[in-house]
């Protein structure tokens, strides 16, 4: 019980870590777009306080335009996006941190939100809603878990998918709607081993202790 003990203590110092170095790398990128979104604002302004100097009369200057500035609208939604994925990070690390101490099987898991936010429903047949389950988990619904999580990089069709979606040529876009046909040709490419790492990549995303194989971290 003891080595359970120290084990999460481990984790949690380390999630807690992680936390951190996240929240400085997003603070830092933001910090760094405002400084640009400045100097280039001072350049311009600059620019346009010489030529108009230099002609005498005011004249338009293609370098300053509405459209380049930053206005006080874009700076709260930069920071309103950026509050967003600390937001997004640190649900995940508490919804890891409840998962890390799961260790009876009918005990239900929290599933996590992914890059963009979404979380996965039980409902769907995406996530596994206990320990047990996770443990059986198909390799189909392993596949598209996975994928649903980015831990796997897309097949062609995906990213023809993808591009259609940004294109405006269809509403939606979700994992999990691929058919299991077309999952089923792609877990062909992978082989046994392969297919242990995917699962044990996703039972450290999720936070669990659970692994197949030897592998043990």
């Amino acid at each position: 019980m003891s080595g359970e003990l120290e084990l999460l203590k481990t984790q949690v110092a380390e999630l807690q870590e992680l936390v951190k170095r996240q929240t400085l790398l997003i603070s830092k990128t933001g910090q760094n777009v405002l400084e640009l979104q400045v100097s280039k604002q001072r350049s311009d302004v600059n620019s346009f306080g010489s030529s108009k100097q230099s002609s005498g009369s005011k004249v338009s200057n293609p370098q300053v335009e509405s459209a380049d500035l930053a206005t006080n609208e874009d700076l709260v939604q930069l920071v309103g996006e950026l509050q967003g994925q600390l937001d997004t990070i640190e649900e995940r690390s508490i919804r890891r941190l409840a998962n890390s101490a799961k260790v009876d099987a009918h005990e239900f898991l929290s599933p996590l939100p992914n890059a963009d936010g979404e979380i996965p429903l039980a409902e769907g047949n995406l996530f596994p809603r206990t320990l047990k389950e996770f443990k059986a988990i198909t390799n189909i619904s392993l596949f598209k878990l996975a994928k649903f999580y980015e831990l796997l990089p897309p097949s062609l069709k995906e990213q023809e998918a993808f591009e259609d979606f940004l294109e405006g040529k269809v509403q939606d876009f979700h994992i999990d709607e691929i058919p299991d046909e077309e999952v089923e040709k792609e877990l062909k490419k992978y082989s046994a081993d392969q297919l242990e790492d995917v699962f044990n990549d996703l039972a450290r995303y999720l936070g669990l202790k659970q692994r197949r194989g030897t592998a043990t971290w």
